[in-house]
């Protein structure tokens, strides 16, 4: 083989390759550049048509009841509110039976005699004839034991002349 200027060069074998050197170390970041302007929006595509809607099925058979659930923890009770006014008293209700007579009691003791009371003295005092019609009445006056007994007793009806 030729080199170079002609003249004849001779290579030998080539040798076994060298061990890998290490890393380099990291160059700096450069600046970010500019963003450039955003491009067009391009042109919607036009809808497609809306396909045919298919037949309802059938409604389905109705299940079953479920379970009835837990029954919930029952509240405080409230604060009574205040008392309503007393409303209109009811029609009277129809009398009950009467019930049956009850046995008679034991008889009570005797009791003490009581002191011997005066004789009254009843004296007739006026006697007066009421109109006709009217009603017979009698008053008592005067002090135990001596009393008056005063009438108005009503005329009678006139009896035929003979």
């Amino acid at each position: 083989t030729y080199g170079c200027c002609c003249f004849p060069v001779n290579y030998g074998p080539t040798g076994p390759t060298g061990a890998t050197g290490a890393t380099g170390a990291t160059g700096a970041t450069g600046a970010t550049g500019a963003q450039g302007p955003q491009g067009i929006q391009g042109v919607a595509g036009a809808t497609g048509a809306t396909g045919a809607t298919g037949a309802t099925g059938a409604t389905g058979a109705e299940g079953p009841i479920g379970e009835t659930g837990p029954q919930g923890v029952q509240g405080i009770q409230g604060v009574p509110g205040p008392e309503g006014p007393t409303g209109p008293t009811g029609e009277q209700g129809v009398q009950g039976i009467q019930g049956p007579e009850g046995p008679t009691g034991p008889t009570g003791a005797t009791g003490a005699t009581g002191a011997t009371g005066a004789t009254p003295t009843i004296t007739i005092g006026t006697v007066t004839t009421g109109a006709p019609g009217s009603e017979a009445s009698a008053t008592i006056t005067g002090t135990a034991p001596n009393f008056v007994l005063n009438l108005v007793i009503p005329q009678g009806p006139t009896g035929p002349v003979a």
